[in-house]
């Protein structure tokens, strides 16, 4: 049971950091927003020696009012979603442990294709976590079962 929570805890976990994602996109769907950002960043000290940040930066500058909303949307779903299983977890309910398991496994794909075309230790170790996870839970239903 202690696994389980830990878990919830990390669905939980990464439910509100898309939240507060999803919250930052709708805020700069505004151009005014957008700009004062632009602004913010234009005067701190990282331009100098911090080409990845910039180029993140630049890149994400570009994307229009639309891009910045559906961002926000699919956050949304999302931690919609990490909340459910979260909560379902922590309450030890079976219906979770099959929901975490059916869409922990559908993102895999999308993770192992992240990881082929931009590799990063961030990106492996959230692959790792996530197929930790599921070959847990399975294990999981499967003594619960017998």
């Amino acid at each position: 049971m202690t696994a389980l929570r830990a878990i919830a805890v990390f669905k939980l976990l990464k439910a509100l950091c898309l939240l507060v994602v999803a919250a930052a996109a709708f805020d700069l769907v505004r151009s005014e927003r957008l700009d004062a950002f632009a602004d913010w960043v234009a005067h701190m000290p990282i331009q100098h020696g911090h080409r990845v940040v910039m180029r993140l930066v630049d890149a994400m500058l570009q994307l229009g009012p639309r891009k910045f909303a559906a961002i926000g949307a699919v956050a949304c779903v999302f931690a919609s979603l990490f909340l459910v299983e979260g909560w379902g977890l922590w309450r030890g309910k079976r219906w979770a442990e099959y929901l975490t398991v059916i869409a922990t496994t559908s993102l895999i794909p999308f993770e192992l294709w992240e990881i082929v075309h931009q590799f990063s230790l961030l990106k492996v170790c959230a692959l790792m976590v996530n197929v930790a996870i599921v070959w847990y839970l399975i294990r999981l239903l499967q003594r619960e079962k017998k």
